[in-house]
Protein backbone atom coordinates (compact mmCIF):
# COMPACT_ATOMS: atom_id res chain seq x y z
CA UNK A 1 0.00 0.00 0.00
CA UNK A 2 3.16 2.55 0.87
CA UNK A 3 4.92 1.87 -2.76
CA UNK A 4 1.38 2.65 -4.39
CA UNK A 5 0.87 5.44 -2.45
CA UNK A 6 4.27 6.82 -2.97
CA UNK A 7 4.09 6.06 -6.82
CA UNK A 8 0.53 7.80 -6.55
CA UNK A 9 2.24 10.70 -4.87
CA UNK A 10 5.02 10.69 -8.08
CA UNK A 11 2.19 10.59 -10.45
CA UNK A 12 0.45 14.03 -8.73
CA UNK A 13 3.99 15.46 -8.72
CA UNK A 14 4.67 15.30 -12.84
CA UNK A 15 0.92 16.47 -13.15
CA UNK A 16 0.94 19.25 -10.92
CA UNK A 17 1.89 21.90 -13.78
CA UNK A 18 -0.96 21.37 -16.26
CA UNK A 19 0.10 24.31 -18.42
CA UNK A 20 3.57 22.42 -19.17
CA UNK A 21 3.60 21.33 -22.59
CA UNK A 22 3.12 17.91 -23.64
CA UNK A 23 5.24 15.58 -26.57
CA UNK A 24 2.30 16.17 -29.03
CA UNK A 25 -0.20 18.77 -27.84
CA UNK A 26 -2.71 18.11 -31.09
CA UNK A 27 -2.82 14.39 -30.12
CA UNK A 28 -2.78 11.65 -32.58
CA UNK A 29 -3.87 14.48 -35.01
CA UNK A 30 -0.58 16.13 -34.32
CA UNK A 31 0.94 13.11 -36.05
CA UNK A 32 -1.18 13.60 -39.68
CA UNK A 33 -0.36 15.58 -42.21
CA UNK A 34 -4.24 15.90 -43.40
CA UNK A 35 -6.38 15.22 -40.39
CA UNK A 36 -10.34 15.59 -40.82
CA UNK A 37 -13.17 14.53 -38.26
CA UNK A 38 -15.44 13.95 -41.03
CA UNK A 39 -15.00 13.57 -45.17
CA UNK A 40 -12.09 14.06 -47.61
CA UNK A 41 -12.40 14.76 -51.42
CA UNK A 42 -9.00 15.44 -52.70
CA UNK A 43 -8.00 15.29 -56.57
CA UNK A 44 -4.58 16.52 -58.76
CA UNK A 45 -2.61 17.39 -55.59
CA UNK A 46 0.28 15.62 -53.17
CA UNK A 47 -0.34 14.99 -49.12
CA UNK A 48 3.30 14.87 -48.11
CA UNK A 49 2.82 13.70 -44.94
CA UNK A 50 0.05 10.46 -43.62
CA UNK A 51 -3.70 11.52 -43.77
CA UNK A 52 -7.07 10.19 -41.91
CA UNK A 53 -10.32 11.24 -42.35
CA UNK A 54 -13.21 10.15 -39.79
CA UNK A 55 -16.14 10.04 -42.50
CA UNK A 56 -15.97 9.09 -46.59
CA UNK A 57 -12.87 9.96 -48.42
CA UNK A 58 -12.26 10.47 -52.05
CA UNK A 59 -9.01 10.54 -53.79
CA UNK A 60 -8.15 11.19 -57.14
CA UNK A 61 -8.36 13.18 -60.25
CA UNK A 62 -9.59 16.79 -62.39
CA UNK A 63 -8.24 15.80 -65.52
CA UNK A 64 -7.16 12.64 -67.58
CA UNK A 65 -3.23 12.80 -66.71
CA UNK A 66 -3.12 14.41 -63.25
CA UNK A 67 -4.29 12.33 -59.83
CA UNK A 68 -3.16 12.50 -56.30
CA UNK A 69 -0.44 10.98 -53.91
CA UNK A 70 -0.80 10.61 -49.86
CA UNK A 71 2.26 10.01 -47.29
CA UNK A 72 4.88 10.85 -50.57
CA UNK A 73 7.31 12.01 -48.51
CA UNK A 74 6.72 9.58 -45.32
CA UNK A 75 10.45 7.43 -45.35
CA UNK A 76 9.83 6.04 -42.05
CA UNK A 77 7.20 3.29 -41.78
CA UNK A 78 5.27 3.26 -38.51
CA UNK A 79 2.96 0.33 -37.61
CA UNK A 80 1.15 2.83 -35.03
CA UNK A 81 0.95 5.43 -37.94
CA UNK A 82 -1.01 4.25 -40.89
CA UNK A 83 -0.58 6.46 -44.12
CA UNK A 84 -4.25 7.14 -44.48
CA UNK A 85 -6.78 5.97 -42.09
CA UNK A 86 -10.66 6.46 -43.36
CA UNK A 87 -13.40 6.13 -40.76
CA UNK A 88 -16.17 6.01 -43.55
CA UNK A 89 -16.08 4.27 -47.18
CA UNK A 90 -12.95 5.01 -49.75
CA UNK A 91 -12.83 5.46 -53.03
CA UNK A 92 -9.41 6.00 -55.05
CA UNK A 93 -8.52 6.60 -58.30
CA UNK A 94 -4.80 7.24 -60.16
CA UNK A 95 -2.35 7.68 -57.97
CA UNK A 96 -1.00 6.31 -54.32
CA UNK A 97 -0.20 5.89 -51.12
CA UNK A 98 3.31 5.30 -49.65
CA UNK A 99 6.68 7.17 -50.06
CA UNK A 100 7.91 7.79 -53.20
CA UNK A 101 5.62 5.07 -54.88
CA UNK A 102 3.82 7.33 -57.05
CA UNK A 103 7.47 7.73 -58.53
CA UNK A 104 8.16 4.99 -60.98
CA UNK A 105 12.18 6.28 -61.32
CA UNK A 106 12.49 6.05 -57.44
CA UNK A 107 15.36 4.30 -56.37
CA UNK A 108 13.23 2.85 -53.29
CA UNK A 109 9.68 3.31 -52.12
CA UNK A 110 7.32 2.28 -49.51
CA UNK A 111 3.82 0.96 -50.06
CA UNK A 112 1.31 2.85 -47.56
CA UNK A 113 -0.69 0.97 -45.32
CA UNK A 114 -4.63 1.66 -45.63
CA UNK A 115 -7.51 1.47 -43.17
CA UNK A 116 -11.07 1.15 -44.11
CA UNK A 117 -13.89 1.49 -41.26
CA UNK A 118 -16.34 1.27 -43.76
CA UNK A 119 -16.30 0.13 -46.76
CA UNK A 120 -14.07 0.23 -49.79
CA UNK A 121 -16.26 1.32 -52.68
CA UNK A 122 -13.32 1.18 -55.22
CA UNK A 123 -9.72 1.05 -55.89
CA UNK A 124 -8.73 1.38 -58.93
CA UNK A 125 -6.07 -0.63 -60.70
CA UNK A 126 -3.87 2.36 -61.34
CA UNK A 127 -3.43 2.95 -57.69
CA UNK A 128 -0.40 2.23 -55.84
CA UNK A 129 -0.61 0.92 -52.26
CA UNK A 130 0.30 -1.69 -49.48
CA UNK A 131 -2.33 -3.27 -47.57
CA UNK A 132 -5.90 -2.75 -46.83
CA UNK A 133 -7.10 -3.00 -43.38
CA UNK A 134 -10.82 -3.19 -41.99
CA UNK A 135 -11.23 -1.03 -39.25
CA UNK A 136 -9.64 1.81 -37.99
CA UNK A 137 -7.34 2.61 -35.19
CA UNK A 138 -8.38 6.24 -34.36
CA UNK A 139 -11.13 6.89 -32.22
CA UNK A 140 -12.34 9.89 -34.27
CA UNK A 141 -14.67 11.24 -31.56
CA UNK A 142 -12.62 11.04 -28.99
CA UNK A 143 -9.60 12.91 -30.76
CA UNK A 144 -12.75 15.59 -32.27
CA UNK A 145 -13.87 16.20 -28.62
CA UNK A 146 -10.18 16.88 -27.35
CA UNK A 147 -9.21 19.14 -30.73
CA UNK A 148 -12.14 21.38 -30.30
CA UNK A 149 -11.19 21.71 -26.17
CA UNK A 150 -7.73 22.50 -27.14
CA UNK A 151 -9.18 25.38 -29.92
CA UNK A 152 -11.56 26.72 -27.35
CA UNK A 153 -9.38 26.75 -24.60
CA UNK A 154 -6.25 28.90 -26.86
CA UNK A 155 -8.65 30.76 -28.45
CA UNK A 156 -9.84 32.34 -25.25
CA UNK A 157 -5.74 32.91 -23.89
CA UNK A 158 -4.92 36.27 -23.89
CA UNK A 159 -2.62 37.99 -26.48
CA UNK A 160 1.10 38.39 -25.12
CA UNK A 161 1.52 40.20 -28.65
CA UNK A 162 -0.07 43.27 -30.64
CA UNK A 163 -1.81 43.17 -34.01
CA UNK A 164 -0.98 46.75 -36.22
CA UNK A 165 -2.44 47.28 -39.50
CA UNK A 166 0.52 49.49 -41.11
CA UNK A 167 -2.56 51.22 -43.98
CA UNK A 168 -6.10 52.21 -43.46
CA UNK A 169 -6.91 49.25 -46.20
CA UNK A 170 -5.45 46.28 -44.27
CA UNK A 171 -3.30 45.32 -47.07
CA UNK A 172 -0.30 45.34 -44.71
CA UNK A 173 -0.43 43.52 -40.73
CA UNK A 174 1.90 43.68 -38.17
CA UNK A 175 1.74 41.21 -35.72
CA UNK A 176 4.78 41.59 -32.83
CA UNK A 177 6.08 39.44 -30.29
CA UNK A 178 8.87 39.77 -27.67
CA UNK A 179 8.57 36.61 -25.80
CA UNK A 180 11.36 34.17 -26.22
CA UNK A 181 8.96 31.03 -25.72
CA UNK A 182 5.34 31.69 -26.69
CA UNK A 183 3.64 34.84 -28.68
CA UNK A 184 0.21 34.91 -29.00
CA UNK A 185 -1.67 37.15 -31.62
CA UNK A 186 -5.77 37.72 -32.00
CA UNK A 187 -7.24 39.12 -34.92
CA UNK A 188 -10.86 39.29 -35.54
CA UNK A 189 -11.37 38.37 -39.56
CA UNK A 190 -13.99 40.38 -39.80
CA UNK A 191 -12.80 43.45 -38.96
CA UNK A 192 -10.03 42.72 -41.31
CA UNK A 193 -12.33 41.60 -44.01
CA UNK A 194 -14.07 45.41 -43.92
CA UNK A 195 -10.61 46.77 -44.41
CA UNK A 196 -10.70 44.69 -47.50
CA UNK A 197 -12.53 46.42 -49.95
CA UNK A 198 -10.43 45.50 -52.85
CA UNK A 199 -9.26 42.03 -54.32
CA UNK A 200 -5.33 43.15 -53.96
CA UNK A 201 -3.18 40.69 -51.79
CA UNK A 202 -1.84 41.38 -48.68
CA UNK A 203 1.35 40.86 -46.59
CA UNK A 204 1.36 39.46 -42.72
CA UNK A 205 4.77 40.50 -41.30
CA UNK A 206 5.39 38.96 -37.97
CA UNK A 207 8.47 39.76 -35.96
CA UNK A 208 8.87 37.50 -32.99
CA UNK A 209 12.56 35.69 -31.72
CA UNK A 210 13.48 32.95 -33.62
CA UNK A 211 12.77 29.67 -32.00
CA UNK A 212 9.47 31.16 -29.72
CA UNK A 213 6.30 29.24 -30.62
CA UNK A 214 3.23 31.59 -32.44
CA UNK A 215 -0.07 31.29 -31.90
CA UNK A 216 -2.54 33.03 -34.08
CA UNK A 217 -6.36 32.97 -32.17
CA UNK A 218 -8.45 34.34 -35.60
CA UNK A 219 -12.22 35.11 -34.51
CA UNK A 220 -14.61 34.57 -37.28
CA UNK A 221 -17.29 32.32 -38.79
CA UNK A 222 -16.81 32.47 -42.28
CA UNK A 223 -13.49 33.17 -43.28
CA UNK A 224 -11.87 33.42 -46.79
CA UNK A 225 -8.51 33.03 -46.09
CA UNK A 226 -6.85 33.74 -49.15
CA UNK A 227 -4.47 36.10 -51.27
CA UNK A 228 -1.98 36.47 -48.23
CA UNK A 229 1.57 36.91 -48.20
CA UNK A 230 3.59 35.80 -44.86
CA UNK A 231 7.15 37.19 -44.04
CA UNK A 232 8.96 36.36 -40.41
CA UNK A 233 11.37 38.91 -39.20
CA UNK A 234 12.61 40.11 -42.82
CA UNK A 235 12.18 36.63 -44.07
CA UNK A 236 9.68 36.46 -47.91
CA UNK A 237 7.73 32.92 -47.77
CA UNK A 238 7.25 33.47 -51.60
CA UNK A 239 10.97 33.68 -52.27
CA UNK A 240 11.65 29.78 -52.86
CA UNK A 241 15.44 30.81 -51.77
CA UNK A 242 14.46 32.07 -48.38
CA UNK A 243 11.18 30.18 -47.64
CA UNK A 244 13.03 27.10 -46.35
CA UNK A 245 14.35 29.44 -43.22
CA UNK A 246 10.71 29.71 -41.82
CA UNK A 247 9.71 28.55 -38.79
CA UNK A 248 6.93 26.46 -40.22
CA UNK A 249 6.75 23.97 -37.48
CA UNK A 250 6.37 26.41 -34.40
CA UNK A 251 3.45 28.39 -36.00
CA UNK A 252 -0.25 27.32 -35.22
CA UNK A 253 -3.13 29.23 -36.65
CA UNK A 254 -6.26 28.48 -34.74
CA UNK A 255 -9.83 29.09 -36.41
CA UNK A 256 -11.73 28.75 -32.63
CA UNK A 257 -14.76 29.76 -33.89
CA UNK A 258 -14.57 29.24 -38.06
CA UNK A 259 -17.25 27.03 -39.76
CA UNK A 260 -16.19 27.48 -43.41
CA UNK A 261 -12.95 28.53 -44.40
CA UNK A 262 -12.01 29.02 -47.99
CA UNK A 263 -8.51 28.90 -48.56
CA UNK A 264 -7.35 29.86 -52.14
CA UNK A 265 -3.96 31.57 -54.05
CA UNK A 266 -1.92 31.32 -50.60
CA UNK A 267 0.72 29.54 -48.78
CA UNK A 268 0.09 29.14 -45.12
CA UNK A 269 3.10 28.92 -43.01
CA UNK A 270 2.46 26.86 -40.15
CA UNK A 271 -0.49 24.57 -39.13
CA UNK A 272 -3.97 24.97 -39.41
CA UNK A 273 -6.37 23.97 -36.66
CA UNK A 274 -10.64 24.80 -37.33
CA UNK A 275 -12.01 21.48 -36.04
CA UNK A 276 -15.58 23.00 -36.69
CA UNK A 277 -14.53 23.88 -40.85
CA UNK A 278 -15.13 22.22 -43.67
CA UNK A 279 -12.43 23.86 -45.92
CA UNK A 280 -12.34 24.95 -49.24
CA UNK A 281 -8.90 24.23 -50.38
CA UNK A 282 -8.11 25.36 -54.23
CA UNK A 283 -4.71 25.94 -55.22
CA UNK A 284 -2.95 26.90 -52.26
CA UNK A 285 -0.45 24.92 -50.19
CA UNK A 286 -0.36 24.43 -45.90
CA UNK A 287 3.07 23.88 -44.45
CA UNK A 288 2.36 22.05 -41.72
CA UNK A 289 -0.79 19.85 -40.37
CA UNK A 290 -4.29 20.61 -41.30
CA UNK A 291 -6.75 19.88 -39.19
CA UNK A 292 -10.61 20.68 -40.34
CA UNK A 293 -14.47 19.41 -40.18
CA UNK A 294 -13.64 18.43 -43.60
CA UNK A 295 -11.63 18.83 -46.62
CA UNK A 296 -12.51 19.71 -50.27
CA UNK A 297 -10.28 20.96 -53.22
CA UNK A 298 -6.47 20.44 -54.88
CA UNK A 299 -4.20 22.34 -52.69
CA UNK A 300 -1.59 20.45 -50.83
CA UNK A 301 -0.26 19.84 -47.24
CA UNK A 302 3.33 19.80 -47.08
CA UNK A 303 4.48 17.55 -44.13
CA UNK A 304 5.95 20.39 -41.74
CA UNK A 305 4.37 19.24 -38.52
CA UNK A 306 3.91 21.69 -35.73
CA UNK A 307 5.97 21.00 -32.94
CA UNK A 308 5.42 24.28 -30.55
CA UNK A 309 4.76 23.95 -27.00
CA UNK A 310 1.78 26.17 -25.78
CA UNK A 311 -0.33 25.90 -22.06
CA UNK A 312 -2.00 22.06 -22.25
CA UNK A 313 -5.76 22.88 -21.31
CA UNK A 314 -6.78 21.68 -17.77
CA UNK A 315 -9.56 18.62 -18.91
CA UNK A 316 -6.47 17.15 -20.74
CA UNK A 317 -4.14 16.84 -17.91
CA UNK A 318 -6.65 15.84 -15.57
CA UNK A 319 -7.79 13.38 -18.35
CA UNK A 320 -4.14 12.00 -17.98
CA UNK A 321 -4.10 12.15 -14.11
CA UNK A 322 -6.91 10.14 -14.38
CA UNK A 323 -5.22 7.03 -17.00
CA UNK A 324 -2.35 7.16 -15.26
CA UNK A 325 -4.12 6.37 -11.85
CA UNK A 326 -6.04 4.15 -13.49
CA UNK A 327 -3.11 2.31 -14.44
CA UNK A 328 -0.96 2.26 -11.34
CA UNK A 329 -3.90 0.35 -9.54
CA UNK A 330 -4.20 -1.86 -12.69
CA UNK A 331 -0.31 -2.80 -12.46
CA UNK A 332 -0.58 -2.98 -8.87
CA UNK A 333 -3.57 -5.33 -8.97
CA UNK A 334 -1.48 -7.94 -11.02
CA UNK A 335 1.74 -7.63 -8.65
CA UNK A 336 -0.68 -8.86 -5.98
CA UNK A 337 -3.03 -11.61 -7.83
Amino acid sequence: MRNLFRSCLLLLCVMAFPLTAQANQLGIAGEYNAFLLDSISIYSTDIEGRAAAGGDAYFGKNGEDDGFAVASKVSVSNPMLPELVVGGNLKMENGSVGYNYGDPNAANYQKGTIYVGGSVIEIASNVGKGEVINGTPIDFVKEGSYLKSISSTWGGLSPTGSTKFLDTNGDEVLFSGSNKDLNIFYLDYDYFSDLKKDESGSGWHIEAPENSTILFNVAGKDIDFSNIGFYFNGINASDPAQEPLFPDHLILWNFFEAATLDMELIGVQGSVLAPWADIMFTNCSVDGSLIALSLSGDGEPHNKLFKGEIPVPEPATLFLLGSGLAGIAALRRRKTS
